[in-house]
């Protein structure tokens, strides 16, 4: 039986945009949970501004999580960077972690 959907840092983010994020993911077909299993912090979502020399300044989010055994592990990741990039204003970079096949 599929585990319910449920964000693990969504009740104790104190970023609006993390838990806009969290929320956004879990809606995406084939996401079975947030995971936070190798992040900083035991969140399954980061949101980070980028600075450097070499590029405009930017933000970067990080999500991690598990998919469902019937949906192809590469189309849900593609899906969850453009719902993602698609919920913040400001179209950010987007890196995911698929952590599990469930």
């Amino acid at each position: 039986a599929p585990r319910a959907q449920r964000a693990p840092d969504a009740e104790r983010t104190t970023d609006p945009d993390e838990a806009t994020v969290a929320a956004a993911v879990l809606t995406v077909a084939g996401v079975t949970r947030l995971t936070a299993a190798f992040g900083d912090r035991g969140h399954a979502v980061r949101v980070q501004r980028r600075e450097s020399d070499a590029a405009l300044p930017h933000r970067h989010v990080y999500v991690e999580f598990a998919t469902d055994s019937a949906h192809r592990a590469t189309e849900v990741a593609q899906r969850v960077r453009a719902a993602v990039r698609d919920t913040l204003e400001d179209r950010p970079t987007v890196a995911v972690l698929v952590t599990g096949v469930e």
